[in-house]
């Protein structure tokens, strides 16, 4: 008897992975936006020459663009895609060395807000939709609740292109019944 009902359960499986295939293929992830980030002139960002060591921006750059592609998947409907080129960039906060023996603190202050300026193409199916350059900035940062509590490295950034792209593809967001 119990090999019976692995042999059914056996055979249902097929239909329960495709079932389960599509119910994925339903849900709001597989049903989002895209991004993808460059960053052509490190060089020239505030905090490009303040002692990043290759690792550091690596990892600036990679959480950026992590960033951008879940704000994308959230923020933009299916079959665009949001091409965004960061053309300066200053993160929250200045590095401190004398408040530190590795020179790596950032100290948070009132006058030491993120901000960037990005250069950015919005397709729909290949096709061109919106194209821009805007210079953002979240300069009362430090009063974002959220923001301050949370334990993320690049939070208060986060914060700035989540306001940015909410209010930029605004339009794009579907009637609200």
């Amino acid at each position: 008897m119990p090999r019976r009902r692995e042999r059914a359960h056996a055979r249902r499986l097929p239909g329960l992975l495709l079932a389960a295939l599509g119910v994925l293929a339903a849900s709001p992830a597989a049903q989002a936006g895209s991004a993808a980030v460059t960053f052509p002139t490190p060089d020239r960002y505030a905090d490009g020459n303040l002692a990043w060591s290759p690792t550091d921006q690596r990892l600036t750059f990679e959480g950026l663009s992590r960033i951008f592609g879940r704000l994308a998947e959230r923020r933009l409907p299916d079959g665009y895609r949001l091409d965004v080129e960061v053309v300066a960039l200053d993160l929250a906060g200045k590095i401190d060395p004398l408040r530190s023996r590795t020179g790596q603190l950032r100290v948070m202050r009132a006058d030491t807000w993120p901000s960037a300026t990005l250069r950015f193409t919005l397709r729909r199916g290949g096709k061109v939709v919106a194209r821009g350059e805007d210079a953002i900035a979240y300069v009362d940062y430090l009063s974002d609740p959220l923001a301050v509590r949370s334990g993320e490295p690049l939070r208060f950034e986060k914060a700035m292109l989540d306001r940015w792209m909410r209010t930029r593809f605004a339009s794009l967001r579907p009637a609200e019944s």
